[in-house]
């Protein structure tokens, strides 16, 4: 699976959760907030691919995914996202 599908099946992931995935520039890192009483992931758009797919996996990590079915692909990358995050803290 290529990065750009990668980063596709998270941001299905998103939309089943029904979180918005939003791609901003500004200096922030990006992560799941709360706007207008929604949640929102917000991606900073001047991050490499690599680290947009961090934020998006982190995020939906946070959140929990264990009412949707994950392709087990997708469910391993980003578990291998979050403790490669986790790791470097």
């Amino acid at each position: 699976m290529t990065q750009q599908e990668f980063y596709d099946e998270l941001k299905e992931l998103a939309a089943q959760k029904e979180i918005k995935v939003r791609l901003e520039a500004g200096n922030f890192e990006g992560g799941l907030c709360m706007i207008d009483n929604q949640r929102v992931i917000l991606i900073n758009r001047r991050h490499h691919q690599t680290r947009r797919i961090n934020v998006l996996a982190r995020s939906l990590h946070e959140v929990g995914l264990g009412d949707i079915f994950v392709k087990p692909a997708v469910r391993d990358r980003i578990d291998d996202e979050v403790t490669t995050t986790t790791t470097e803290d």
